[in-house]
């Protein structure tokens, strides 16, 4: 725990989103050295913020709740690096703009490698799969499908499954930045790029 959260003054009345925020850095600290949800107990967040136990209650209905929160961070700043990306291609080529939202996703992770981490080391408990549909994650699977529908508007056919396509660019990029990462050659981002090209050359036709 830091010196700093060690004592924490009372926020003032209507400033709740004050000790919400402070809970999610607390939380997210605390992923990064524990690596798992189940590892993760409550009463250390409240320590880690300053506060005691029960006023994470006020904010979040149990620990799932939390750390899909803390991951939401992380997820929606990845999600709007897409957005931006894609806002910078031709708005008449909805080609570019998947592949803008690719290269966007894939230049993320090798930038924000911390945040990048958060999100796929962090091991998660179980959940339902009514609930399961309300992960953050989402995020990135409906900017996918989103492109994917623009591209069929235009005339391209999506190749394979249409329900797994963006399950299979979600795991395309993110397994070739993991090999881009711990291979030890020199660290060219512009193979990326290059593999993004491919994926859409494999996965979209005329």
């Amino acid at each position: 725990m830091s010196e700093s959260a060690a004592v924490r003054p009372r926020n003032p009345r209507g400033q709740g989103e004050r000790l919400r925020e402070e809970l999610l850095r607390a939380t997210e600290r605390l992923l990064e050295e524990v690596g798992s949800e189940d590892a993760l107990s409550l009463r250390a967040v409240a320590r880690e913020a300053g506060v005691a136990a029960p006023s994470i209650y006020r904010h979040f209905a149990d620990k799932t709740e939390l750390v899909w929160a803390t991951l939401e961070v992380s997820y929606e700043r990845l999600a709007h690096a897409m957005t931006d990306a894609a806002g910078e291609a031709d708005e008449d080529d909805p080609v570019a703009r998947l592949r803008a939202q690719l290269r966007a996703y894939c230049h993320y992770a090798i930038t924000h490698p911390a945040n990048y981490r958060l999100l796929y080391e962090t091991r998660q408990s179980p959940v339902d799969p009514e609930r399961l549909a309300g992960h953050p994650a989402g995020l990135l699977v409906r900017s996918w499908h989103h492109a994917l529908t623009a591209c069929e508007e235009a005339g391209w056919r999506v190749r394979g499954s249409r329900a797994e396509a963006p399950y299979l660019l979600w795991s395309a990029v993110h397994g070739r930045v993991m090999i881009w990462q711990v291979m030890p050659s020199r660290k060219d981002s512009s193979r990326l790029d290059r593999f993004v090209d491919e994926i859409l050359q494999l996965l979209l036709e005329r």
